[in-house]
């Protein structure tokens, strides 16, 4: 199964410090999945590290080498993720997570959010059971 992770699923992640509903946690230890961070994500946490409205244990660089080390893909913004996000109803006004949605539509993804406002729109989306 292909999953796009949240920001927030990220961070908690990787940060360590907010236990993540154990249904995630064994998808993530699925070696049979593959993940996928976009880099919306990491750019929502340099923004929100930018404007100290975020706080982390680790750095950027360390969050690419975690990436990688775990096998996830790392995403670029394609043209169909834009186009998919012009597509979108405007139920949600934050930029990335709309970005985000467009990504995991685009891609025929499931899409790993605790975000209740994602959840609104049609994406194929995973939290807890």
């Amino acid at each position: 199964m292909r999953y796009l992770l949240d920001t927030s699923v990220i961070i908690w992640h990787f940060e360590d410090n907010k236990p993540l509903p154990k249904n995630i946690s064994g998808i993530l230890e699925n070696t049979e999945n593959t993940f996928y961070v976009s880099v919306v994500s990491v750019w929502e946490i340099v923004v929100k590290l930018c404007v100290k409205k975020l706080n982390l244990s680790f750095t950027i660089d360390y969050l690419y080498r975690a990436i990688k080390r775990e096998n996830m893909v790392l995403l670029p913004i394609k043209q169909k993720h834009l186009n998919a996000n012009l597509d979108l109803p405007m139920l949600h006004g934050d930029p990335f997570d709309r970005l985000l949605i467009a990504t995991a539509i685009s891609e025929n993804m499931k899409f790993i959010t605790s975000d209740k406002e994602n959840q609104l729109y049609d994406v194929e989306w995973v939290w807890e059971k």
